[in-house]
C-alpha cells in the first residue's frame, strides 16, 4: 500500500538547539504456509524505518525514510516468485520553528509496486499552526501547496501511465504522552488536485496512528495503523487500503 507518513514522528519540542534525534526499526521474518510439496508458499519480508532530525536554533530538518521488501516462493524452482515492495524518502524543513505559525518545504520520493506505483515524487511548501502545544501534548495544523508527479502501471492493460498535478495539502497531526511508557501520535491528510484528463477533481484521504510502549530509554514497543483512500485513483487498483503493523523501535 502506500505508505502514509507522520512526519511528527521525527519531531521534538525541547529548548535546546543544535542537536540530532533519531529512530530506526528493522523487522524481518520468514515462514512457510505449504499446501503441499508441488504447491509451497514460502515468504521472506523485511522491513526497515529510519527517522532523523537535525534541530538548529531556529530551525529543524527532517528526513524520514520507510522500506517493506515481500518475497514469496523464494526458494521454489516451479512456481515463479511473487515480489512487493514498498517505500519512500522524504526530507522536510520547518522554518522558525518555535513560532505559532511557522512554515515548511519539503520534497519526496515514493513507490509502491504492490499496487503498480513505480514512481511518486513531489515537492511543495506550506504553514503550520500550531494549535496546542504543551510538554504531554500537541495539536498542529498544515496546510499547502504542492506538485505531484506519478508513474502507473496498469494492472488491466501492459502499459504505463503519468500523471502531474498540482494539489492542495492538509493535516492534522497530534502527540500525547499519557505517562512515562506511553505515547500516541497520529496525523490526518487531505490532498487534492483538478485533474483536467477527467475533468475532476482527485481526492486522497490518509491516516497514521502510532502506540508507542517505552521500554527503556533505547527500545520501544510500536504498533500502528495506516490507510489512504483515493475516490479516483490514477489505474483501476483498490481505492481503500490499510495497515497493521507491530514492532521495535530502537530512539538514539
Amino acid at each position: 500500500m502506500a505508505q502514509i507518513l507522520n512526519i511528527e514522528r521525527a519531531r521534538v519540542e525541547q529548548d535546546s538547539s543544535n542537536y540530532i534525534i533519531g529512530k530506526a526499526g528493522l523487522n524481518f521474518s520468514m515462514f512457510n504456509r505449504n499446501a503441499g510439496k508441488n504447491n509451497p508458499n514460502n515468504f521472506l519480508q523485511l522491513t526497515f524505518n529510519g527517522d532523523v532530525a537535525y534541530i538548529s536554533a531556529k530551525h529543524s530538518y527532517l528526513f524520514l525514510n520507510y522500506y517493506n521488501y515481500l518475497l514469496i516462493n523464494y526458494d521454489n524452482e516451479v512456481q515463479r516468485n511473487t515480489v512487493a515492495s514498498n517505500g519512500f524518502t522524504h526530507f522536510r524543513i520547518n522554518l522558525e520553528r518555535k513560532r505559532k505559525l511557522s512554515y515548511e518545504l519539503f520534497t519526496q520520493l515514493q513507490t509502491d509496486k504492490a499496487r503498480g506505483l513505480d514512481l511518486r515524487t513531489l515537492a511543495g511548501a506550506g504553514v503550520r499552526l500550531a494549535l496546542i502545544r504543551r510538554e504531554s501534548n500537541n495539536l498542529y495544523l498544515g496546510s499547502g501547496v504542492m506538485h505531484e508527479h506519478e508513474t502507473w502501471q496498469s494492472p488491466e492493460e501492459d502499459k504505463t501511465i503519468k500523471s502531474d498535478l498540482p494539489k492542495l495539502t492538509n493535516y492534522l497531526s497530534s502527540k500525547t504522552t499519557l505517562n512515562s511508557h506511553v505515547t500516541i501520535e497520529g496525523i490526518v491528510y487531505y490532498q487534492t488536485g483538478y485533474d483536467k484528463s477527467i475533468t475532476t477533481f482527485r481526492n486522497r484521504i490518509s491516516g497514521d496512528t502510532n502506540l508507542l510502549f517505552k521500554l527503556n530509554n533505547t527500545l520501544a514497543f510500536k504498533t500502528g495503523f495506516n490507510c489512504t483512500y483515493e475516490d479516483e485513483p490514477i489505474v483501476p487498483v483498490t481505492r481503500f487500503v490499510y495497515a497493521i503493523t507491530n514492532g521495535i523501535q530502537l530512539n538514539f
